[in-house]
């Protein structure tokens, strides 16, 4: 059984930050350290002498609260606590902890206090404690747990005394709470409840690891953040309360109810660890998937602004056509400004430069086919040719718009029509056969147009708008890709006013599926100016143009 710190050998040093210059006020960390120091001070919890309970309100910097801990250190001779209420930000180029001070700044980290220098003060070689706790009741507190941000060497770990319990309010990705009307934030407020009421069947005092476990139960009952918390060695034993549930003079259980009492707690504690570690495992392989969707949009991004470069450039005049091969696989994209690839260019095989356009190259296949090679860099050079001696190229897709209503039929012969080609719309021609075009929407839809009087042939300038079309659509995807869900969003239905396109979450831009007016579909989540949304099948995607919708 845990032993109850010396009160009259302990120090504690409660900090909070309720008023800020830049940032949202927090009333209820005031209450948090007045509730608190009673709370410690109370000789029926822990019964700190008042003055060895120092209270920082509003520091006016870190030297002073760095100053503070180190001065309260070197005089500890048994437990030293060390209490932080207020905003936590993170670095954006390490993401790093810091803590707010009054003056602080979001884009500005140098004006808050590092956690980092908190850690080494409390672990600074001449303290005279023999145990540490560190409470910190802020927005991404458990970023702490992480010490210098690496995932494997925890703060505890790396600890220079003994014992040591690091208890944070929520984990290193999400925000801690302060709910209206409560007079204290929501894991403070069932700290000072727990340390002034205790816990039931449980021994007394209450160690750290007991305290944790209650604040874990209590905050997830009620849909809250839940803390987290870190120890080295003794230090989940280290008990700074006495258990205000067990009655004075209380008969202590039977052994044989300790051992069914202790053998339940030890099966809820491993499986408490199951799914915790299954829940960070979740956590990690969703991260990957995030950077990875994340990375995959913003070289979507790049190929869309290389395409759009290379068909607003114009052809090099300088530069006479040559044959080349390529060093790895590359991909041919068409020359009508999407983004699906007309073929691949392997290595071994030699294909013919017909022109440069910026730093992009017409690419002319065996077989005929042309299209745009993107990533010119590493080729392999072979010798000149005469451009006559590529012959006549074969069918090169084309836009096209038809000066009435027409049907596209099926490629499969069948009567019914796949779409109505309508005037003033421009539509890709692929491939032709005997005077019938094969034809392809802007939603990827293909058929037969067997009328072809009377169309009218676009120009480049046609390509270029479709290449940036694509374009702003990438960089629309890499936005929601690298957007948070927004917190607080409630699910709702909506209708487009028009088709739209849902696509893949995975940073592509590959569809999903089309929203069709008429019908409702659910938004799952708001994902920067972006919508994941949800049809009547199950499939789910994102909804990058969100103007005009219907909401349910």
């Amino acid at each position: 059984m845990a032993l109850l710190s010396d009160p009259a050998r302990s120090e504690a040093v409660l900090v909070g930050v309720h008023d800020y210059v830049n940032l949202e006020n927090l009333p209820a960390v005031a209450r948090n350290l007045v509730g608190l120091r009673e709370a410690l001070t109370d000789p029926a919890v822990w019964g700190l002498p008042p003055e060895a309970c120092t209270v920082l309100s509003q520091p006016g910097s870190d030297t002073q609260v760095l100053d503070t801990v180190l001065e309260r250190a070197g005089k500890a001779r048994d437990t030293l606590l060390v209490y932080y209420a207020g905003h936590g930000l993170t670095d954006p180029h390490t993401d790093e902890l810091y803590l707010a001070l009054p003056n602080s700044h979001r884009e500005r980290p140098y004006t808050s206090l590092r956690y980092e220098y908190l850690r080494r003060a409390v672990l600074d070689p001449p303290s005279g404690a023999r145990r540490t706790v560190v409470i910190l009741d802020c927005c991404y507190s458990g970023r702490a747990l992480l010490g210098k941000m690496s995932a494997s060497e925890h703060i505890a770990d790396q600890a220079v005394v003994e014992g040591i319990c690091l208890l944070t309010a929520c984990a290193e990705t999400r925000p801690a709470l302060s709910p209206p009307g409560e007079p204290y934030t929501a894991f403070t407020g069932e700290l000072i409840t727990t340390l002034t009421e205790g816990v039931p069947d449980r021994p007394d005092p209450l160690d750290m690891d007991t305290l944790y476990r209650h604040l874990r139960g209590r905050l997830a009952s009620r849909s809250r953040p839940v803390p987290q918390q870190r120890n080295r060695n003794t230090g989940g034993r280290i008990a700074i309360a006495r258990n205000r549930a067990v009655p004075e003079g209380g008969v202590p259980p039977s052994l044989s109810d300790a051992v069914r009492l202790a053998s339940r707690q030890s099966e809820a504690e491993k499986r408490l660890a199951e799914m915790e570690r299954r829940a960070e495992l979740l956590r990690l392989e969703s991260e990957v998937l995030r950077q990875e969707a994340e990375r995959r949009a913003l070289q979507t991004v790049e190929t869309a602004q290389r395409l759009a470069n290379a068909l607003a450039a114009a052809p090099d005049r300088e530069v006479q056509p040559f044959w080349f091969a390529v060093p790895v696989s590359r991909p041919l994209m068409g020359q009508d400004g999407s983004l699906e690839p007309a073929g691949e260019l392997v290595p071994g095989t030699w294909y013919l430069a017909v022109e440069q356009r910026g730093r992009a190259l017409v690419v002319q296949t065996e077989d005929g086919r042309r299209g745009l090679l993107l990533d010119a860099d590493g080729i392999e050079r072979g010798y000149y040719v005469d451009y006559g001696a590529a012959g006549e190229p074969a069918f090169q897709p084309f836009w096209f718009a038809v000066p009435v209503a027409r049907e596209m039929l099926s490629e499969d012969g069948s009567p019914e029509p796949v779409a109505e080609l309508a005037p003033g719309i421009w539509y890709l021609a692929v491939g032709q056969s005997d005077g019938v075009l094969m034809v392809q929407t802007e939603d990827g839809r293909r058929g037969l147009l067997f009328e072809t009087d009377g169309i009218q042939h676009g120009g480049s300038d046609v390509a270029e708008s479709h290449a940036l079309q694509t374009l702003r659509k990438a960089k629309r995807l890499a936005g929601a890709v690298a957007a948070s869900p927004e917190p607080g969003f409630q699910p709702f239905w909506f209708a487009v006013p028009v088709a739209r396109e849902m696509v893949r979450e995975d940073g592509s831009l590959e569809p999903v599926a089309e929203l069709i007016p008429g019908t409702w579909y659910l938004a799952v989540e708001q994902r920067g100016p972006a919508i994941l949304a949800q049809s009547a099948d199950g499939r789910r995607g994102l909804l990058l143009d969100t103007e005009g919708i219907q909401r349910g």
